[in-house]
């Protein structure tokens, strides 16, 4: 079925028309908006008129966006008061199509005229005495703030997830984003999907390395790139560390972020192809050593998350094998287990109680000792879209950044 707010092709047009319709139709949403954006212009907005893509006072009768281009995208008026909204995705905001529009509005009588042009970056080099910039992500945060308050906010909030997932989908929309981080909000009402998970996955991550904590304490390298575009399977992303002496990421340790149907992963991965200081460090730690430092990871874990059952905090060793560079992987073996099940005084805390149970975790010690084949090693958590969630809420993103912060023992281990 078509959504009510796809009445147009250009994707921008399409968020500037969803925004205007709410507008439209909930007027304390209006309020708002103007309160937020452009609070000191309109006297009142009991009065208030809304247009898309016309001018003020004309009815437009092109049917065919391309005649409308010379035209705003909206404009909000009363009077002799108009404000014109103008909004881009993929195309420029150019200071020469704001002072048309400008001028064209102050021909047909508007003396008090002001612009707001919606981007997904800010133009530094567009400044005009009557316009202001925002970012669509700036109007996302708006919208999610006034969900609790408007139907129609909820509406525009769930429109604006669709279609920057289509965007994305379709490369309309390359660089930045459209949404802003809301939490990982999978239930049994809203499934987990591929594209809504792809969506989140990136915004996760933007938000994660814009908290310089990894950087200060783990020395992550929040600048590198990560994985990139991801074009189609399993669903995950890296970072790297400043230490690491191979630019692959294959062959040094990394932090690695992974959502799927029922959980979002945040773990320590030491690949089979480490090379360098690192493998050998990794390789020549005794029994003693390793049980130390699993033993402290597993106090973090309880230390940030407690008796919670949204999360579980796991080692994972797999053997895998690849039948060519693109294919996806056949699992040989795969050893996974709850660390806090090694130990009496964390296993004791479990519901229901635990024996503990120390053999798995030495089983993986002798794994690591004694690998002959492609064994990748992980130990972080997984946090679960259950009715404990952890992870359904804006700040989800200091959720997955504690669990990094939980591994810190080892990091610092293998590059000690």
């Amino acid at each position: 079925m078509r959504n009510i707010f796809d009445q147009y092709n250009q994707p921008e047009n399409k968020l500037t028309h969803s925004l205007v319709s709410c507008l439209y139709e909930d007027k304390q949403l209006l309020n708002s908006f103007l309160k937020s954006f452009c609070s000191d212009f309109f006297k009142k907005s009991s009065n208030l008129q809304i247009e898309q893509q016309t001018v003020p006072g004309e009815l437009n009768l092109l049917d065919d966006e391309n005649d409308r281009k010379g035209l705003p995208d909206a404009v909000i008026y009363a009077e002799e008061q108009c404000l014109i909204i103008e909004s881009k995705v993929s195309s420029t905001l150019t200071k020469d199509q704001l002072i048309r529009h400008e001028k064209t509005v102050r021909r047909r009588g508007f003396n008090n005229v002001r612009g707001i042009g919606i981007v997904v970056d800010l133009l530094p080099n567009i400044r005009l005495d009557n316009w202001k910039q925002l970012t669509w992500n700036q109007i996302y945060n708006w919208v999610y703030n006034e969900t609790e308050n408007s139907k129609w906010a909820k509406k525009l909030l769930d429109y604006f997830n669709i279609a920057e997932n289509k965007m994305v989908e379709n490369e309309y929309l390359t660089e930045g984003s459209i949404t802003e981080f809301t939490g990982i909000n999978f239930n049994q009402n809203n499934p987990y999907s591929y594209l809504e998970g792809k969506r989140t996955l990136k915004l996760l991550i933007k938000k994660i390395k814009q908290n310089k904590i990894l950087e200060k304490e783990l020395n992550a390298d929040l600048n590198g790139k990560g994985r990139g575009g991801i074009k189609k399977g399993n669903l995950w992303d890296f970072i790297t560390f400043k230490k690491n002496e191979k630019k692959k990421f294959t062959h040094q340790p990394h932090l690695t972020i992974g959502l799927n149907e029922t959980h979002v992963s945040g773990n320590l991965t030491v690949p089979h192809g480490v090379k360098g200081k690192v493998k050998k460090n990794f390789q020549k730690i005794s029994w003693k050593e390793f049980n130390e430092i699993i033993y402290k990871i597993a106090i973090n874990y309880d230390k940030y998350f407690g008796k919670s059952e949204g999360f579980k905090p796991n080692i994972i060793a797999v053997q895998r094998r690849y039948p060519s560079q693109s294919s996806p992987p056949i699992h040989d073996g795969t050893i996974t287990f709850d660390i806090r099940t090694s130990f009496n005084d964390l296993s004791s805390k479990l519901k229901p109680k635990q024996k503990t149970q120390k053999e798995w975790l030495r089983a993986v010690f002798d794994v690591i000792k004694n690998k002959k084949s492609n064994i990748q090693f992980q130990v972080g958590a997984h946090f679960y879209y259950n009715k404990n969630t952890l992870v359904n809420n804006k700040d989800a993103d200091q959720v997955i950044i504690k669990s990094f912060l939980a591994c810190k023992p080892l990091i610092q281990h293998l590059f000690r």
